[in-house]
C-alpha cells in the first residue's frame, strides 16, 4: 500500500545517514521462509563484516515488492541479492487458484529490472523443479519460465550490463523452518503434521518419485552459486529418487504413528515422477 512505501522510503532515506559505505551489502528477499531463513544464517557467518538487508513481507514494515519502486528502494546500495520470495503451491492450489501464483510475474520481474537499474553486481533468481513439469504444474512452471528467461533476454540485449544473473533451481525442500500450519503444506511438512495429528495417510501405492533436498543445502548451494556465477540454471537437488511411500513409512518409524491407506479416487495427486540430475559440481551433505 502506499502507506507501507512510505513508511518504507522513511526508513530507507534515515538508514542511507548512517551505514557503513565501506562493507559489503546483501539484500534477500523471502528472508523469512524456508531456506530464507537458512541462507541469512549461514551468510552472517560466511560474512561477519557484511551487512544484510531483507525484504519480506512479514516484516514489521511489509515490504511489497509488487510495486517497482520499492524494489528500487530496496536494491540501492546492495552488493548482491538473493532473490528468493516466492509463492509456495500445491496440486490443490495449481487446480483451485491458479492466478494467485501470476503475482509473482510482478516481482520476479521488478527484482530483476530494479537490480540492473540499481547496479547491483550479482543477483541470485530462485527458480524452481517445475520448470522441468509444465503439464503438472503449468501456472508455477510458466512464471518461473517466464523470469528465467527475462534474464536470459538481458544477458543478450546488455551484454555489458554491471548486474551478473545466476538462476538455481530447487528440488523438493524441506527443513527446520517448514511452516506446518499452511492450508496446502508441501510433501513432507503436510506428511510430518499428519503425523502429529495422528493420521498418517498414504494415497494409493505411494510410488511417485521425489528429489528431496534439506533448506540447509539448499541455501549452501545458493552461496556457492553466487560465488562463481555459473551462466546457466543450477539444479539445487539430491539427484535421487525418493518414493512418496519410502518418505511416510520413514516418517511413520520415528513417530510410532500407524500409516493409513487410502484410495486415490476424488484425491489431487501430483506429478508421477519430479526428479533431476546434479548438473554442476554442488552436491547435497543432508540426506532424507
Amino acid at each position: 500500500t502506499q502507506k507501507n512505501y512510505d513508511t518504507y522510503r522513511k526508513l530507507v532515506n534515515k538508514y542511507k545517514n548512517w551505514r557503513n559505505k565501506e562493507k559489503m551489502r546483501i539484500g534477500v528477499t523471502g528472508a523469512k521462509g524456508l531456506i530464507g531463513k537458512e541462507l541469512v544464517e549461514q551468510l552472517e557467518i560466511k560474512y561477519p563484516q557484511a551487512e544484510i538487508v531483507i525484504a519480506d513481507l512479514k516484516n514489521k514494515v511489509p515490504v511489497d515488492l509488487k510495486h517497482y519502486n520499492n524494489c528500487l528502494l530496496f536494491c540501492e546500495g546492495l552488493d548482491e541479492v538473493y532473490h528468493l520470495a516466492g509463492i509456495k503451491g500445491s496440486p490443490k492450489m495449481t487446480q483451485e487458484r491458479p492466478a494467485d501464483f501470476m503475482q509473482m510475474l510482478q516481482f520476479d520481474a521488478n527484482m530483476i529490472y530494479a537490480a540492473q537499474k540499481q547496479g547491483v553486481k550479482k543477483f541470485l533468481y530462485t527458480s524452481s523443479i517445475t520448470v522441468n513439469y509444465p503439464e503438472i504444474d503449468k501456472y508455477p512452471a510458466w512464471v518461473k519460465s517466464t523470469a528465467e528467461k527475462l534474464i536470459e533476454a538481458i544477458r543478450i540485449q546488455y551484454p555489458d550490463c554491471l548486474t551478473k544473473y545466476c538462476i538455481v533451481r530447487p528440488g523438493s525442500v524441506y527443513g527446520r523452518y517448514d511452516d506446518f500450519s499452511r492450508a496446502n503444506p508441501m510433501v513432507i511438512p503436510s506428511l510430518i503434521n499428519k503425523a502429529l495429528h495422528h493420521n498418517l495417510e498414504l494415497w494409493g501405492d505411494g510410488l511417485q518419485e521425489r528429489d528431496f533436498i534439506n533448506s540447509k543445502d539448499a541455501a549452501r548451494g545458493m552461496i556457492e552459486v553466487m560465488q562463481e556465477m555459473p551462466d546457466f540454471p543450477i539444479n539445487l537437488c539430491s539427484g535421487k529418487a525418493i518414493t512418496i511411500k519410502y518418505a511416510i513409512e520413514l516418517i511413520s518409524q520415528y513417530t510410532g504413528v500407524p500409516i493409513k491407506y487410502v484410495p486415490v479416487e476424488g484425491k489431487i495427486m501430483g506429478a508421477q515422477n519430479r526428479v533431476m540430475e546434479l548438473n554442476w559440481k554442488f552436491k547435497p551433505e543432508i540426506s532424507i
